[in-house]
């Protein structure tokens, strides 16, 4: 069972999201990070290692920024990291400003990725509002950070594994 360890709220600055870009759903989601591993989207993104931005963040093995949800499955995302907002993009990784603003920074534990996949809304917005944050849906995105610490070395050693969240909320 999945569960909620730490949420944080704090203000952040303007951020920039750089990657590989597609338009899926939580269906084909998981298909999209094997595209990501196995293409050349890092090896570009290493080519922006001095760029990197937000001493908020953990080192991580990868970035997953969901936004502009068309429905309850259907989003657009992109699998990257986060650079300096005047950064010159490389041919073939897209980029998106996030607006700066107030964010819940949560973190969720569980067995395996699927049983925190399962259920991190439930868990994250029940932390929110139990903390006395709102969502903030008209500037809605959800990020997943895959830290090196917390998800990919415990990963390998088969232990718990914890994802971060990014949401962006608003004070009641």
């Amino acid at each position: 069972m999945a569960e909620m360890k730490k949420v944080i709220y704090k203000e952040v600055d303007e951020r920039l999201m750089v990657g590989m870009f597609r338009e899926t759903s939580f269906t084909n989601a998981g298909r999209l990070w094997q595209d990501f591993y196995q293409g050349d989207t890092i090896e570009k993104l290493n080519k922006l290692s001095d760029v990197k931005y937000c001493d908020d963040i953990d080192e991580n093995d990868g970035i997953g920024f969901m936004y502009h949800f068309s429905d309850k499955e259907n989003f657009n995302i992109i699998i990257g990291d986060f650079v300096e907002t005047n950064t010159k993009i490389p041919e073939g990784l897209f980029a998106k400003y996030i607006p700066k603003g107030l964010i819940a920074h949560v973190q969720i534990e569980g067995d395996n990725i699927t049983d925190i996949l399962d259920s991190a809304y439930l868990l994250i917005t029940e932390a929110i509002e139990k903390t006395g944050g709102v969502i903030d849906y008209d500037n809605f995105y959800w990020c997943e950070v895959y830290t090196r610490q917390r998800y990919s070395e415990p990963l390998r050693r088969s232990e718990r594994v914890i994802i971060d969240y990014l949401i962006p909320v608003k004070e009641k």
